[in-house]
């Protein structure tokens, strides 16, 4: 592919020569103000400030060109500089197309649509992927590969990870036809296997949980350290050859009546941009209205089919042995039955299993809500109607410096895609 990098002079003689093709408003004051919060003609993509020069947003030219090399750009160029700037789709000769919010003439962040495969990631300046991205290739780019005969297991779905110069680069996951995972690190388009070591889809499913306290997170690195049978250490790991991807996060979003967690957006959009299932839970005060926290909860949080289901954190003993067993019951309840109410979806409890013991289990109403245990030793909570297991707060993982606590979903990945599956809304 050609480079699309354009100076200031070529795009001064671009509009002059093409000035039948170009459709030129100028989008300063109010009228650009009222054209920046409509919906994109190009689709979902969506636009943002996120520009060099704040004042270059006031000058931009809506413009259609037809560049040297065939290629057709429809979008926005600064009337300043004559770069491409804010939103654009590019058209390429081969039918390949580019859109998102370009910056001084490149695009670090958008979407390639092929024949073949749709890209959302990042790019360098001659729009190859380039950095963090997800990439999942056409039926029928999948349906050639079967003719010629290539095996399922080797015919990547999608591959969500770090890219350099269009390759496959750093820390990756692929996800294959028959649902298998490859999981570590590439370099240069190669899975370097350790001791032909692969990750399955027939493993355990791992995850985390976190909050506004590991803002720190470094996504695009982000993993479990495990032994060589692909068992997720408790502790500091003994060794950090081997590795299991991050399947799914629960994401504190809401504590009590009035606390929102700083930092659920921004976790969930780096969960779901990094393809990892996220959840939202929160954190229940027995001393606070309960419909209050129930407004809290779903003014903060949007449940979407995929998603775990809300989870509901109850656990300080110092607050149950004030407020007694009934008002636990009660107030754990009601919160549950509102947020199923209005969600449409079952939430999940999360409790440490003495506390479980001590103030919900006697209570028949709790019997339709799985269980999140919170239990750190080796063996597993000792009833076994949990869902999700929280086996450590001590953990070390790739992506993160600190201790963090590590979960493992009950059943192996086909269950639990089963389970994600049944939570549609009824």
């Amino acid at each position: 592919m050609a480079r699309m990098n354009f100076t200031r002079m070529q795009l001064q003689d671009w509009v002059k020569d093409h000035k039948q093709n170009i459709l030129i408003g100028s989008m300063v004051g109010c009228a650009f103000l009222v054209g920046w919060l409509l919906p994109s003609p190009f689709g979902n993509i969506e636009k943002n400030d996120n520009f060099a020069n704040i004042a270059d947003t006031m000058e931009l030219i809506e413009t259609k060109l037809e560049l040297a090399d065939g290629s057709i750009y429809e979008g926005n160029i600064s009337a300043r500089t004559k770069l491409r700037q804010g939103y654009g789709r590019l058209t390429t000769k081969d039918g390949s197309v580019y859109e998102g919010n370009w910056q001084n003439d490149s695009l670090p962040y958008g979407t390639r649509t092929t024949p073949s495969s749709v890209y959302s990631g990042n790019f360098d300046r001659q729009l190859r992927n380039n950095g963090f991205g997800t990439i999942s290739y056409t039926e029928d780019f999948i349906h050639r590969k079967r003719k010629q005969g290539v095996d399922e297991h080797m015919i990547t779905q999608t591959y969500i990870g770090n890219w350099c110069a269009n390759a496959k680069e750093g820390l990756g996951r692929s996800i294959k036809l028959d649902k298998s995972i490859d999981f570590g690190i590439y370099k240069n388009g190669i899975l370097q296997n350790v001791d032909g070591m692969e990750y399955r889809v027939g493993g355990s499913v791992y995850g985390l949980d976190i909050s506004h306290y590991q803002n720190e997170i470094d996504w695009d690195n982000l993993a479990l350290y495990c032994d060589n049978k692909g068992n997720v250490y408790s502790g500091n790991p003994k060794q950090t050859t081997y590795m299991q991807p991050v399947m799914f996060v629960y994401i504190k979003a809401t504590e009590g009546a009035t606390v929102k967690d700083e930092a659920y957006t921004r976790h969930s959009q780096n969960a779901e941009r990094h393809g990892i299932v996220k959840g939202a839970y929160h954190f229940l005060h027995l001393s606070a209205d309960i419909d209050s926290q129930i407004k809290n909860f779903l003014e903060t949080v949007t449940w979407n089919e995929g998603d775990l289901p809300p989870a509901l954190d109850v656990e300080v003993d110092a607050q149950a042995e004030k407020y007694g067993k009934h008002q636990v019951q009660d107030m754990t309840f009601k919160w549950l039955s509102g947020v199923e109410k209005r969600l449409g979806v079952r939430p999940i409890i999360y409790t440490r299993e003495r506390f479980r013991d001590k103030y919900l289990r006697e209570d028949s109403r709790f019997a339709k809500y799985k269980c999140w245990i919170s239990r750190y030793n080796d063996q597993g909570p000792d009833n076994k109607d949990w869902k999700i297991w929280q086996f450590t707060e001590k953990g070390s993982i790739r992506g993160y410096a600190k201790a963090i606590d590590i979960n493992i979903y009950k059943d192996d990945y086909t269950a639990f895609q089963k389970y994600l599956n049944g939570l549609s809304r009824r």
